[in-house]
């Protein structure tokens, strides 16, 4: 059923004056609700029986029992004792107690207190939100659910969009930074460039590096966020869950300049620096970010486009995992979809070619370069003093006339890269920080691309001077 439809069914419930009338359009509605929101409704189910209760919702692996009420007074303990009773005689159902009046504190205490039998409340006021976003119907119930029985905390007329909070543990920071002459050291870089979302990586995993035929596979998932807190409650949530590691890369990009960073951490801090971005010459009144990092099977990009303004308002938020096929566990990447909002319209992919590339550069471009900053990793199993030089920046030798006229410059990708003023590039050898004399030369470039980004991996080779 349509939102339209749905609200306006909503709508002449109200108007009912009859109370037994009113109370079984009421159940109509909710299932309908429910039905919108592909569950399997079942009236009087016989489950609860010898005692009736309204509605049994059925979806996959979620079962509830739903008690409505529609009267002048709020729902109280006994409402609760009584679908308790009912829940006893079921196996792995949740109770789902919704009332327009809303639920006195006795109530509300008695479900948070025993959440080994879980009941969950449903207010008129959200009920009355769900009358215009039935799509929001899902994760209401998966963040009540899941509030019950993490913190014991009985969720009613929580705000539609829950802002971003403290996160629960600290977001990976990287041991690498950008060590340049006349700059102090820091995760961050700033040089010129334009809009485009792309950044560098110091490795990317090869979903078409298996045995068998054919290319990887993509879940794309459009985030739902609304503004600079959500997307950083986002990167809050990948921390949570273990999808986020200290070789995570980004890059933030203004009209002309670009600033490329190290680790999730110096992400979240810098993001919210836009103010600093926003003063830069002719900047634009929006940025836009492209954030990337490994994961169990491949990688992923976060990206999106926010407004350079106190709003902070984003859109086309975009998460794009590339995997090497479709896992056989799909239990992770269902817990980061419903963590993060999305709970419908999830596929998977089989990519129509391979994701990575690898362009080796020709003869006439293996010349020395010299670099505009090293990138030194701190620390190693061996012995966390040591320092190694793990990347170098460089001009950026794709700007050439030679290259736009070329094939490799469209079908590697590389004019994703044309305005930006540097290469952060990646030693396929490390070596250590010690002030001896290095030769440097930029052999290839690997791409690797998502549903909404590029991510650039140039190869340096060295030898001593």
């Amino acid at each position: 059923m349509a939102a339209a439809d749905l609200y306006e069914q909503y709508s002449r419930i109200e108007a009912i004056t009859d109370p037994q009338r009113r109370g079984r359009a009421f159940e109509d509605y909710v299932a309908a609700l429910f039905a919108a929101s592909h569950f399997e409704v079942t009236k009087d189910a016989g489950s609860a029986r010898p005692r009736q209760t309204d509605l049994l919702a059925t979806r996959a692996t979620e079962t509830y029992l739903i008690e409505c009420k529609w009267r002048s007074a709020r729902a109280d303990i006994d409402d609760v004792d009584g679908l308790r009773s009912r829940l006893r005689r079921t196996n792995g159902t949740v109770g789902l107690l919704i009332s327009n009046s809303g639920f006195s504190g006795t109530a509300i205490s008695e479900v948070a207190d025993h959440r080994h039998q879980p009941i969950l409340l449903l207010s008129g006021e959200e009920i009355r939100r769900l009358a215009r976003r039935p799509e929001q119907l899902a994760h209401l119930l998966w963040r009540k659910r899941q509030a019950l029985q993490v913190d014991g905390k009985a969720l009613v007329d929580e705000p539609a969009q829950p802002r971003r909070t403290r996160t629960r543990r600290p977001l990976p920071g990287s041991a690498s930074r950008f060590v340049a002459a006349g700059r102090p050291d820091a995760p961050v870089f700033a040089c010129g460039g334009g809009f485009d979302q792309f950044t560098f990586a110091h490795d990317v995993v090869d979903v078409d590096w298996v045995i068998a035929a054919g290319s990887g596979a993509t879940l794309d998932v459009d985030v739902p966020a609304f503004d600079e807190r959500d997307v950083l409650a986002v990167i809050d949530k990948l921390a949570d869950l273990g999808w986020t590691s200290p070789d995570a890369r980004w890059s933030i990009q203004q009209a002309r300049t670009n600033w490329h960073g190290f680790g999730a951490a110096a992400f979240a801090s810098e993001l919210s620096q836009w103010k600093a971005r926003a003063d830069t010459p002719k900047a634009h009144h929006s940025e836009e970010f492209c954030y990337v990092d490994n994961c169990d099977g491949g990688f992923y990009t976060l990206t999106s486009t926010i407004g350079a303004d106190d709003y902070r308002r984003a859109t086309q938020t975009h998460l794009s995992i590339q995997l090497h096929g479709v896992p056989l566990d799909t239990g992770p990447l269902l817990q980061l979809c419903r963590s993060i909002g999305v709970h419908h319209g999830t596929y998977f992919r089989t990519l129509a070619e391979r994701s990575r590339r690898v362009l080796h550069l020709p003869d006439w471009m293996r010349v020395p370069i010299e670099p505009i900053a090293h990138i030194v990793t701190s620390g190693t199993s061996i012995d966390p003093e040591m320092e190694f030089v793990t990347g170098i920046v460089i001009p950026n030798p794709f700007s050439l006339v030679q290259w736009r006229q070329s094939e490799e410059w469209s079908t590697a990708g590389l004019q994703h890269i044309e305005s930006a003023e540097y290469l952060v590039c990646d030693l396929g050898e490390h070596h250590l920080r010690d002030g001896k004399p290095y030769t440097y030369w930029l052999t290839k470039v690997e791409v690797a691309r998502t549903s909404a980004a590029a991510v650039f991996v140039p190869g340096v080779r060295w030898d001593l001077a």
